[in-house]
């Protein structure tokens, strides 16, 4: 079952070489009480701000899978390495990356075009998991 907004606010950091399907996203999910920021046209712009104080607050990560030079799979790999332990979320109009691979970084996938319903419903998913742990 699909709430509408969520108890408290969930906070999603997200990496989208492609500004119109980032404001999409940052529009639809705002929709369900779903903030979506910051936002991040490349892995590495992450990477560079990994310890800002902003990133502290996310909840949850969603990258794209093809972005330039690095990719969402590489991203998510470097982050688990450096320690981090938050859920992560890939997205692409590709086809999904093997289950292997997902599970290797623990992540979930999601395929765009996006179905808000199927996105809000993970988000709120893995949140709850990541409050609870």
């Amino acid at each position: 079952m699909l709430n509408n907004t969520l108890q408290e606010t969930v906070k999603i950091a997200y990496v989208e070489d492609e500004p119109s399907i980032a404001q999409l996203l940052v529009s639809g999910l705002g929709l369900f009480g779903i903030e979506v920021q910051p936002v991040f046209m490349s892995a590495e712009a992450l990477l560079k701000q990994v310890d800002d104080a902003e990133l502290a607050e996310v909840d949850l990560f969603f990258f794209d899978i093809r972005l330039p030079k690095m990719t969402g799979l590489e991203l998510a790999g470097k982050l688990r390495e450096l320690g981090e332990e938050r859920p992560f979320v890939l997205v692409s109009a590709w086809p999904a990356p093997s289950q292997e691979s997902l599970q290797k970084i623990g992540a979930e996938f999601l395929p765009k075009p996006f179905d808000f319903p199927d996105v809000v419903q993970t988000i709120q998913k893995l949140a709850s998991q990541n409050k609870s742990e």
